[in-house]
């Protein structure tokens, strides 16, 4: 009986292990396949589809993974996404960026201490339909504007941004004191804001950089946070039509949010709490609805 109760851990790991690998190898071999022209750039959804489920498959094994494997297969996942965005990028290039039209709404303006810098240009995607530079406003993009597209929002102050419909992807970075109201039918990526509140759906979410920020989510994997500080998060409620549009179109499942997996690549520990983000509880729990500002 003893020799069985040692060993479970180690085969737990061992079957860990080998299926891991089978599964990241899988998904670098498609990536070598469309690349090569072997099958078609539709399958670049089944691709994230298999990171997503990867990405579920390492948080489930945090209760026997030792803190060195997690880290290492973490890294692992972070490069197949890279490599994964960039082959989307190259085989399916994007729109040239066209600045969202000015609605003839405004929000008062409110003072803010510190502004934030833009990130390394490289990082941002220069070619998608979007925001940029934009302060104390309303904006909207419209479900036929957005279908199927890659929506990009950069240095934004004090706006409500209202994305309907179901881009592809949607890209945040630089905002401050802002309100994003979004569904997108894969990801979403969130850097470098602070003091924001997000109201958002999709399969992926990952968040960097970001400060005293809440979201109020569906997320069909897990969201991914890195270098992350006072977070909140509580799950998101079909609290008007245009989301619930939405989430028709996505063929989202309102009962399967995984709101509450919150993998933050700063802190590996199975047994303590991450300090870097919390559950918003809930009587504080406020969500905006995007019809004050439509």
């Amino acid at each position: 009986m003893e020799s069985t109760t040692v060993e479970k851990p180690i085969n737990q790991k061992s079957s860990f292990d080998l299926s891991f690998k089978t599964k990241l190898k899988e998904i670098n071999d498609m990536l070598i396949s469309i690349e090569n022209n072997c099958i078609k750039t539709d399958n670049f959804h089944d691709i994230l589809q298999k990171i997503n489920e990867l990405q579920e498959f390492l948080n489930d094994s945090k209760t026997f993974l030792p803190a060195y494997n997690m880290k290492k297969c973490s890294n692992e996942i972070k490069d197949i996404t890279k490599s994964y965005e960039q082959l989307h990028d190259k085989l399916q290039p994007k729109k040239k960026f066209t600045f969202g039209k000015r609605p003839t709404k405004t929000v008062v303006k409110t003072k803010v201490e510190d502004k934030f810098e833009p990130i390394d240009e490289s990082k941002v995607y220069k070619e998608d339909l979007g925001f940029k530079n934009r302060s104390n406003e309303n904006l909207i993009l419209s479900e036929d504007e957005t279908f199927s597209k890659d929506i990009a929002l950069d240095v934004l102050t004090n706006c409500n941004v209202i994305i309907c419909g179901t881009p592809s992807t949607v890209r945040v970075t630089s905002l401050s004191t802002c309100k994003i109201f979004t569904c997108a039918s894969t990801s979403i990526f969130v850097e470098n804001c602070k003091d924001s509140i997000f109201v958002c759906a999709s399969q992926q979410l990952r968040i960097h950089d970001t400060f005293a920020t809440d979201f109020y989510i569906y997320v069909t994997s897990s969201a991914i946070i890195e270098n992350c500080k006072q977070l909140r998060f509580a799950p998101l409620t079909l609290s008007s039509l245009i989301l619930k549009k939405s989430f028709e179109i996505a063929n989202f499942d309102e009962s399967n949010n995984n709101w509450k997996i919150i993998n933050d690549f700063d802190w590996l520990s199975s047994y303590e709490s991450s300090p870097n983000w919390c559950e918003i509880p809930e009587e504080e729990r406020d969500q905006p609805s995007e019809n004050n500002y439509v």
